[in-house]
């Protein structure tokens, strides 16, 4: 959408809507006092730990993680950018958005997509009644011979085009598309007398979706059994490219799969839209394809919204290596310099002359998952047909294949698995010794053996305290980050966040430096910045440094406490937790008070001795104040 939603309205928007019953058109949900409880639709779980509070409309998953609000939401569970979520939530809610900053080309340019829309969509039905219509039969038959039902064919809205000249051309004219329209989106061209004739003519027709749902071009296959008068058409025909097609950047199957790709973390890109219809009436709903061309950037950008894992269903003969390798390159591309998302490339080899609809056929479903599971990862697989193809019963062929396989190598930016497949798929498969491959590698450029991003003993380097340093037990102060303490923290800031009105006057004399834990210190960082102790969540939350942070506030908020679950002892349990922070806090004063003292001398320094004993004295007197011991 061109131009700026404007900010009131995304405010209003979130306020409004029902996060509960967005939510719960994905997974069922059960109310749990204030908030709603369900099986997380991002990860498989037997045991609900979702959970969904109407107040601030947020979720957050304690099994793995997930958390945000409802515009989160949207945008994990369907793959959509910021502004389409917006956009999604108000078409569902009927809620009209207005737009900022919009030139009038901008605004032509939204009028005329909306216009081709409804010509795709018009397109679309018309197909879909001729299917169902008497001239359809030969379609039907032919989707019944390969074992799809009427329900089949309905999920992924398929159609049939008549085997006549300017069907479509008349039935959508005359129901008010405009002619130019029909031209624009490819639907029909103008033929030789001025006159309209059909691009798809005779054809099994497949919608093609964007992943908000509009239908934006079409793939037609021919039908065996259909007279086609001597002539011999295409077996495949894809709409052509057009303001709404563009075949670099679009997935058939892409708006029926999206949800099961984000639960099951991966998914199977496919060359056939019957293989996809396939492997989705069989249950593995994480499968698209592309339509007609190699995969590519665009494609992996779109699918990187989704999931990590992309597994690329690809024969292993010369083609389908091709194509595996310009998908690695399109991945490389993507990444970048590290700064974009590194993608988990995957090839499920199907034996020669089947196709995934054959493989779902034979194995079932679980098969297909347990060889989605086990598929190679692409350097290997890429490695291990240049090394089929090798000459390694002599040394001459050995070492070309040696250097063969290391330039292909290079091409790898993750230093540890450039270590592990030189080992394990050249090393070990053309018969020669680690050693000896490092050493060719080095002279041929590849780095093998560097030890990347972690700095040399005796340096002087030093590294802020981070993950890492709390991962180890390292912490600031000097303080041991031990589980107990982490419980303890954890406790305080869940109590900060769910029961402001329970803490003690001391609470406002926390610091950053009370709390071990870099994670703890953030979010007490972001309750400061949000307003403090009693502020609204959201405000709360906003004011946090990166997402990880504004996941951990949102699940301290929504986290059972059993010690607090009594009204009565409530208070006593909040002001316990505060408390032993800030008694934490004075007994490593007065360690470190006590270190200085054991190190002076009465002669040299009677002063600086007695000021330390006072304030011994001070810390002690409150420390038993902070207790509850007499002073």
């Amino acid at each position: 959408m061109a131009g700026r939603i404007v900010k009131d309205d995304i405010d209003a928007l979130r306020a409004q809507a029902d996060i509960v019953a967005v939510v719960g058109e994905y997974t069922t949900l059960k109310r749990a006092g204030r908030a709603f409880k369900g099986l997380c639709p991002f990860h498989t779980e037997k045991t609900p730990s979702f959970t969904v509070t109407p107040d601030g409309n947020f979720y957050n998953c304690f099994g793995c993680g997930a958390s945000g609000d409802l515009y989160d939401f949207l945008m994990r569970i369907e793959g959509l950018e910021f502004p389409e979520a917006v956009e999604a939530l108000a078409r569902r809610t009927g809620f009209q958005l207005r737009y900022e900053q919009m030139t009038a080309r901008e605004r032509r340019a939204v009028g005329e997509r909306s216009r081709l829309v409804a010509a795709t969509a018009a397109a679309r039905d018309f197909l879909v009644a001729q299917l169902f219509g008497d001239e359809g039969k030969i379609a039907r038959d032919y989707l019944r011979s390969r074992g799809f039902s009427r329900a089949d064919a309905e999920a992924f809205e398929v159609g049939f085009a008549p085997n006549r000249f300017d069907a479509m051309a008349r039935a959508l004219t005359a129901d008010g598309i405009p002619e130019q329209d029909l031209i624009t989106t490819g639907l029909v061209a103008r033929n030789e007398r001025g006159g309209l004739r059909d691009r798809f003519r005779g054809r099994l027709m497949f919608p093609i979706h964007d992943p908000g749902g509009d239908v934006i071009g079409f793939g037609g296959r021919i039908l065996p059994e259909l007279d086609y008068g001597g002539f011999e058409p295409p077996k495949y025909l894809n709409s052509a490219e057009t303001p709404l097609y563009k075949k670099t950047r679009v997935l058939y199957g892409i708006r029926q799969a999206r949800s099961d790709i984000v639960r099951a973390e991966q998914v199977l890109v496919c060359e056939g839209y019957t293989d996809v219809m396939a492997l989705h009436q069989a249950g593995v709903a994480n499968a698209v394809a592309t339509c007609g061309t190699a995969v590519g950037v665009e494609h992996l950008r779109m699918l990187a919204r989704y999931a990590q894992r992309v597994v690329l269903a690809f024969d292993a003969d010369a083609a389908g290596v091709k194509a595996a390798e310009r998908a690695w390159e399109a991945a490389r591309e993507l990444s970048g310099d590290g700064q974009g998302p590194r993608l988990d490339l995957r090839v499920l080899v199907l034996p020669e002359g089947t196709d995934p609809a054959d493989l779902v056929a034979e194995v079932g479903a679980e098969g297909v998952r347990e060889a989605l599971q086990a598929a190679t990862p692409v350097v290997p697989f890429v490695l291990r047909h240049h090394l089929s193809a090798a000459d390694l019963s002599s040394e001459a062929g050995r070492t070309a294949a040696l250097r063969d396989a290391l330039t292909v190598l290079g091409r790898e930016s993750d230093p540890d698995l450039r270590r592990e497949w030189a080992r394990t798929e050249i090393a070990e498969r053309i018969g020669y010794a680690y050693g000896f491959v490092t050493e060719t590698a080095t002279r041929l450029g590849v780095q093998l053996d560097a030890h990347e991003g972690v700095a040399a003993a005796g340096t002087g380097a030093r590294r802020a305290p981070g993950r890492d340093a709390a991962r180890r037990g390292d912490a600031g102060g000097g303080r041991s980050l031990t589980a107990a303490r982490a419980r303890l923290e954890r406790a305080a800031l869940r109590a900060l966040l769910q029961h402001p009105d329970h803490l003690p006057g001391e609470a406002a004399e926390l610091v950053e430096d009370d709390l071990t834990h870099p994670d703890a210190r953030a979010v007490l960082r972001a309750v400061r910045a949000g307003g403090g102790a009693g502020a609204p969540l959201e405000a709360v939350v906003a004011a946090a440094e990166d997402d990880r942070i504004r996941s951990l506030l949102r699940a301290l908020a929504l986290e059972e406490d059993p010690e607090t679950a009594d009204p009565e002892v409530v208070g006593q349990v909040v002001a316990g937790r505060i408390r032993r922070l800030l008694v934490d806090r004075l007994d490593a004063e007065t360690k470190a008070l006590r270190d200085e003292l054991a190190r002076l001398s009465h002669a040299t320094a009677p002063e600086r001795i007695r000021q330390l004993q006072r304030d011994l004295a001070a810390l002690q007197q409150r420390r038993r104040a902070l207790l509850g011991q007499p002073v």
